[in-house]
């Protein structure tokens, strides 16, 4: 009966830097982003499932309302093409990007200032309100954007209005202060 021949030395050294690369590939990119302070995806250290999510835990939702002759009504999001959880996600992880310092998925950037957050924001309501009208015939004279305290089934406790989308002027401006 023959033996089988010992692994070559190459094979040995492949054997134990192979893992090593594919490790240091994987690892060394996220904690470069940790250190850095970077969240993004796909490297984030994902602080909305860092604590205990209960029924005393305060949620938040965003909600717009369309003003049309200076009367505010629902904002139709199912006309969009995007559901309720889809916008909300869709313009708070792209769009809406918190400015302050302690936010978590702040852009560290350099490039958000107050006149940058509001172009981009007009460029992503310019945008929804041109589909509604053209796609939809919806139009609005401006769009609200609140950020409601909601319960666990989504009842509204509380509301704060923080910026407008103005039509004509194609300009958004931000409403909320973090210092109230």
């Amino acid at each position: 009966m023959r033996t089988p021949p010992e692994p070559s030395a190459r094979r040995r050294a492949l054997s134990m830097i192979l893992p090593a690369v594919v490790s240091a590939v994987i690892l060394i990119p996220n904690l470069v982003v940790i250190a850095l302070g970077v969240e993004d995806f796909p490297f984030t250290t994902a602080p909305m499932f860092a604590h205990y999510v209960g029924p005393d835990t305060t949620l938040y939702a965003l909600r717009l309302e369309g003003v049309r002759d200076g009367a505010s009504e629902p904002f139709p999001i199912q006309e969009t093409n995007l559901s309720s959880i889809e916008f909300q996600r869709q313009l708070s992880s792209w769009y809406y990007r918190p400015m302050t310092d302690t936010a978590p998925f702040r852009d560290l950037s350099g490039a958000s200032t107050p006149e940058v957050f509001a172009k981009v924001m007009a460029d992503y309501f310019g945008a929804l309100t041109d589909f509604l009208r053209e796609e939809r015939g919806i139009s609005y004279d401006a769009v609200e954007l609140y950020v409601d305290v909601v319960d666990s089934s989504g009842n509204i406790i509380e509301s704060e209005p923080v910026g407008t989308y103005d039509i004509p002027t194609d300009s958004y401006t931000q409403t909320y202060r973090a210092d109230r």
